[in-house]
């Protein structure tokens, strides 16, 4: 991170940047295409970056296995499509991650001005 001479940001401001460089580096590595039900939208802003688990949970918010590319419609009026949503995780990445992901969203987490300023130089398109 560069020298400012101004304010620094609050950890709420990186935190939201942090997640529209996280969501588009998503929605780019998903090759625009709904993890629920194989929808393309590239170019479309009815595409989201879904959680499995809710991003309100810090531990598991920018972890990629958690936060897949969904249509509006999946993500919104079918809250998810966990039913295909918890299928198409355990054929990508196996039987445990359901397990590991939810334990993993139990861990208390608060983010650093340094480790969000990390992750968006690392997410960064």
């Amino acid at each position: 991170m560069k020298y400012s001479p101004r304010k620094p940001k609050s950890i709420q401001k990186l935190k939201k940047e942090a997640w529209t460089v996280f969501s588009k580096w998503i929605r780019k590595r998903d090759n625009y295409t709904c993890f629920t039900c194989g929808k393309n939208l590239e170019g479309s802003p009815a595409l989201h970056a879904g959680h499995y688990i809710s991003r309100r949970h810090n531990a598991t918010m920018f972890d990629e296995r958690n936060v897949n590319a969904q249509c509006m419609y999946c993500n919104m009026w079918d809250y998810g499509n966990m039913g295909n949503y918890t299928l198409n995780l355990i054929k990508k990445y196996g039987a445990g991650i359901i397990g590991e992901l939810t334990k993993k969203s139990r861990e208390t987490h608060q983010f650093t001005a340094k480790e969000l300023v990390e992750i968006i130089e690392k997410y960064k398109i």
